[in-house]
Formats: structure tokens, C-alpha cells, sequence
């Protein structure tokens, strides 16, 4: 029996529109770190980080928390949008700045908590008081402090190290797509995630796994450790990264598909939005701070 032949435009623009953003990206990020590691004023007169902590602080933790937002209102939760964006800011930028933040985080948390609630039940309602105070609380905790720990990263090392884990947490997308493309068969959580082969997660390991060791074999030349990164750190590193990253890249898959949506946004073409792009980041931002800090 012969089939009709299959359109593919579509999925050829897709690739394209994916190929473009991803290499503005790249490049973007790239000159990014740059500027930012010039800016590092060697008398400690400027923050680490200006120019990251910046964009990051006034544009990605807003963006990202008005983006969950809209997320978790599809999902019957109404979070404050100007509360969550303020509460990200805020963590975010404290995460960066202090020294010791713990205290100030827990805080500010504490304060959207109280805000959500009581802007919440001036309405004189209990149905889905909590869920709406909730959801605030989420928003705010994930587009601050997961974000947050990246610049307390790179308060505390250079720019390249924080690049360099970053394309440490993204080889693993690549190698899982590539490997399992290529030879993978068994799926993984066909109900969540039907692409997601165990192949491809050998392959995420194997890829992310040996991008930790290159990363940490070339850190003497740009860690703020004349020792660099020991080597096995960066080994185990990389397979931390592939784990917590399809935990992260899942959770996502879950929270998207519960709300009836394909991507998370159309800010960047062909990758979707910015939980598409930083799901698998924003977990491991915490592992990355304890392990290369």
C-alpha cells in the first residue's frame, strides 16, 4: 500500500527556526560572558557579575515568572504577577549581592506568602485562596532562587567556569536527542514524555559527563582557583547534570502537558519560552553552586 507523501515543511521550518535562535543564542551568551568578565573591576569596586546579574535580575527572572504565571493560570492557580515579579528580583538580585542571603531569601518568601494571602482573601473568598497564594509562591521561588543560585555562581567564580556549566547541563540535552535519534528503542515515560528513550539518557550521561571532565581539565586557565576544578569533580558533575537536568526537563514536561499546552511561550522561535529553554537549568543551579563555587 503506498502512503501520500508527508509534508514536511513544517517541521524543516521548525529546524530552522530553531538553528537561527539557538546560534543568536550562543553567540549571545558568548559575548555576554565577555563583556561581563572585562567588567570584573580587579580592586572589587563593581559586583561580580554586573553585567549577568543585571540581565538576569531585571529582565530573565521577571520574563520567567510572568511566563509560569500564565502557565498556572491555565491550570485553575492565579498568582500575582506583579508580586512574583517583584519577589524574583528581589531574591535573585539578593543571591547575588550578599554574601550570606539565607536569611533575607526565606524573608522576602515569607512576605509574597503573606501578600499573596491577604490580597488574595480581601476578595472574601476560600476557593482557591491557597492554590493562588501557592502558586505566588512557586513563581517566585523558582524564577529567584533557582535562578539565583547561577549568580551566586558567578559571584564567586569566573565567567567561563558559569559558561562552561551551563554548556555542561546542555550537552546532556544534545547527546539524549542525538543518541537517541540514532539507536534509541526503549521508551522511558512514554506517558509523559514519549521521545525520551533510556538510550538517550546513556547518551545524555556520556556527552555531559565528558563535557564535566573537559570542563574541569581546562579550568587552571580560567577558574578563579589557580588548582582549577579537580578533575573528578567535573566527572561526577557532568553525570549530576544529566540527572537533575531530565528531572528538571520533566517536571516541565508535566507542568505543560497538565495545562494543555505544547511550549511555554513563543519568545524565542522554534525553542519555545523560557521554561522551555531553562528547564533543565534552573535544577541544577543549585548542585552547580555547591560543586564549582
Amino acid at each position: 500500500m503506498r502512503y501520500p507523501p508527508t509534508d514536511c515543511r513544517p517541521e524543516r521550518l521548525l529546524l530552522k527556526h530553531r538553528l537561527i535562535t539557538g546560534s543568536l543564542l550562543i553567540a549571545s551568551i558568548l559575548l555576554i560572558a565577555f563583556l561581563d568578565h572585562r567588567m570584573t573591576a580587579p580592586n572589587g569596586t563593581l559586583p561580580r557579575g554586573l553585567l549577568l546579574g543585571l540581565i538576569t535580575c531585571g529582565l530573565v527572572a521577571p520574563l520567567l515568572a510572568l511566563e509560569l504565571g500564565v502557565i498556572l493560570n491555565r491550570l485553575g492557580s492565579a498568582p500575582l504577577g506583579w508580586l512574583t515579579c517583584l519577589g524574583s528580583i528581589l531574591i535573585s538580585g539578593c543571591m547575588w549581592l550578599c554574601q550570606d542571603s539565607g536569611d533575607t531569601v526565606l524573608l522576602i518568601l515569607s512576605v509574597v506568602f503573606t501578600l499573596a494571602f491577604i490580597f488574595g482573601a480581601s476578595g472574601r473568598r476560600t476557593k482557591g485562596l491557597i492554590t493562588d497564594v501557592m502558586g505566588s509562591l512557586f513563581v517566585t521561588f523558582t524564577a529567584g532562587v533557582l535562578l539565583g543560585f547561577w549568580l551566586m555562581l558567578r559571584r564567586e567564580e569566573t565567567a567561563w567556569v558559569l559558561v562552561g556549566a551551563i554548556l555542561t547541563v546542555k550537552m546532556a540535552d544534545i547527546g539524549a536527542y542525538t543518541v537517541g535519534c540514532s539507536i534509541g528503542r526503549r521508551r522511558m515515560i512514554p506517558w509523559l514524555s514519549p521521545k525520551k528513550t533510556w538510550e538517550g539518557l546513556a547518551g545524555g550521561i556520556l556527552f555531559s559527563a565528558t563535557c564535566g571532565a573537559l570542563l574541569a581539565w581546562a579550568s587552571p586557565g580560567f577558574s578563579e582557583s589557580t588548582e582549577g576544578i579537580p578533575l573528578m569533580t567535573g566527572l561526577i558533575f557532568g553525570v549530576v547534570c544529566a540527572l537533575i537536568g531530565l528531572v528538571g526537563d520533566l517536571s516541565a514536561s508535566a507542568l505543560k502537558r497538565d495545562a494543555g499546552i505544547k511550549d511555554s511561550g513563543s519568545l524565542l522561535p522554534g525553542l519555545g519560552g523560557l521554561v522551555d529553554t531553562l528547564d533543565s537549568l534552573l535544577l541544577v543551579g543549585p548542585i552547580a553552586w555547591l560543586m564549582l563555587g
